[in-house]
């Protein structure tokens, strides 16, 4: 039902919000975006998804992405919520590339500076996928598939924290840290754990008690072919010290990005 993708938390999974139309739906590149200094000579890489355009780039873990078409990484500074500007500057620059248009990467290589360059990026077409419905109501998987990420790039101002899958269709996703796992298209059942800091929930020391009570919750998500799901822990304000009933937060698919599953 679902394999083990190997990559590093606390990660930026690169790829464009542009519509399908776009010249590319994912550069499937992993990069440290976690804060300013992180990015300060420019993006560092950590992972490409395998057979993404990244992958195909031959970006390797450790290079430092400092050019995409010109455009520098590099000394770009933090977001309102302190991450990496650079990544926003790299996804925005990918989805504003032309139909067919080239990518020139420039990266630093063991001290070397190297030239990736690609002749064009064309955007890849959702392969087909046919489901059907049980008389439940449940969608039953298709052809394809994606992913389920649990990458911590959700935007603090919206409330959106760290989640962690505990069970994926009944059986436990392991190894523990993994943050993104492989399944069918279709729907899956998942029972999900927040991984909220008890600072940010502003109903001081008592938010600790939380964790003397089983809050976990369940969701059931449609996972689309060629589509990796972004799952997060929403803080819900209003109810922040609501932990008996566990009413404080939810578990939500917060982004879907379109990206290669072969």
């Amino acid at each position: 039902m679902f394999t083990r993708i190997a990559c590093a938390s606390l990660l930026l999974l690169c790829s464009s919000a542009a519509p399908a139309a776009s010249p590319s739906a994912s550069l499937g590149l992993l990069v440290d975006s976690a804060s300013a200094q992180s990015a300060r000579d420019g993006l560092r890489v950590l992972g490409a998804t395998p057979g993404s355009v990244a992958d195909h780039l031959g970006l390797r873990p450790g290079d430092v992405l400092v050019d995409v078409n010109g455009v520098a990484l590099a000394n770009l500074g933090a977001d309102a919520d302190g991450r990496a500007l650079a990544a926003t500057t790299l996804n925005t620059t990918i989805a504003a590339l032309p139909q067919n248009a080239p990518l020139r990467l420039r990266v630093l290589r063991d001290g070397a500076t190297v030239a990736l360059n690609m002749p064009s990026m064309v955007a890849t077409e959702a392969a087909p996928v046919t489901a059907s419905t049980d008389p439940a109501g449940t969608t039953v998987a298709g052809e394809g598939c994606g992913r389920i990420s649990t990458f911590d790039v959700a935007p603090r101002s919206k409330h959106l924290y760290r989640a962690k899958i505990l069970l994926l269709d009944g059986s436990t996703p392991g190894p523990t840290g993994t943050p993104a796992f492989r399944v069918t298209a279709g729907t899956h059942k998942l029972l999900v754990a927040e991984d909220i800091p008890t600072q940010e929930m502003g109903v001081g020391p008592i938010a600790s008690l939380r964790s003397r009570r089983d809050t976990s919750k369940q969701l059931v998500v449609t996972i689309q072919p060629n589509t990796t799901a972004l799952l997060a822990a929403r803080l819900n304000t209003d109810k922040a010290s609501d932990f008996a009933n566990g009413a404080y937060w939810d578990p939500v698919i917060w982004r879907e990005i379109p990206e290669n599953c072969p």
